[in-house]
């Protein structure tokens, strides 16, 4: 008699947590995934950036100029490579 009321309950707990996933997945939809330009910054930005770095780096070494257009190149392709995994991973549109 105890094996039978034991399989009841669970039988009807395991239903009630049924429905209530079933009830949450019709009504809660996922979010919306955000722009690209509020995930990740853009390259003109991670150009300034690795410009500002470079030339900082540059002048400690010598030559602030070449050091900035080497910050610049690499933190614009940087940031081109970010937006575009975030993008093909599907953070993004």
């Amino acid at each position: 008699m105890l094996r039978i009321r034991i399989f009841l309950l669970s039988t009807a707990a395991l239903t009630l947590i049924d429905i209530s996933v079933v009830a949450y997945a019709q009504y809660y939809a996922p979010p919306p995934r955000p722009p690209c330009q509020a995930v990740t910054p853009g390259p003109l930005q991670g150009a300034a950036r690795g410009a500002a770095g470079g030339a900082l780096i540059g002048a400690i070494s010598g030559n602030a100029g070449r050091g900035a257009a080497i910050g610049a190149t690499f933190g614009g392709v940087r940031n081109a490579v970010r937006r575009g995994s975030a993008r093909s991973a599907g953070a993004c549109y």
